[in-house]
């Protein structure tokens, strides 16, 4: 497995890494169904500007040397402060075996190096599998549950 930065030639492999999900890790991630991610919205997540919009990929290669995205973290700095959203999402047969914990831990140290201090994002209640994450890592600081989705912020390790 390779975690690497996203690049814009990744739009594809966004859409295959999305058709790979269940209906509800797309559910899980996007908030919406979604049968298949529009191009609009894999452009905007495959393009980053590598500071206030960074995104990593955890890729495999398959048997005919084709790579493929397994999953995803990502930030999007809210602008003129050092919070960032943050977000990751993992395929459904690569869930559950430290790959999202990783990619968020790596993504915060990136995150760290460009002056995010604190990361905030969304989850539903019914995502338990985030909620752990968020837990094991000890990133739930402050969380609120407001109007159906728990608000949720935290700072980022220095070290």
């Amino acid at each position: 497995m390779l975690v690497r930065p996203i690049v814009p030639e990744d739009e594809p492999l966004l859409h295959e890494a999305v058709a790979a999900m269940s209906e509800r890790t797309v559910y899980f991630r996007f908030f919406t169904p979604l049968k298949r991610m529009s191009d609009a919205l894999a452009h905007r997540l495959a393009v980053v500007d590598f500071n206030d919009r960074f995104a990593l990929v955890a890729t495999i290669t398959k048997p005919a040397g084709k790579e493929r995205i397994v999953g995803v973290a990502r930030y999007d700095r809210v602008p003129n402060t050092d919070v960032a959203e943050t977000a990751v999402a993992v395929i459904d047969e690569f869930q559950r075996r430290g790959l999202g914990g990783a990619l968020m831990s790596i993504l915060g140290k990136v995150a760290r190096a460009h002056g995010i201090k604190t990361f905030t994002l969304i989850v539903l209640p019914e995502n338990q599998q985030m909620l752990g994450l968020l837990r094991k890592m000890c990133w739930i600081h402050r969380a609120k549950l407001t109007r159906g989705v728990y608000d949720i912020s935290f700072e980022l390790p220095s070290e």
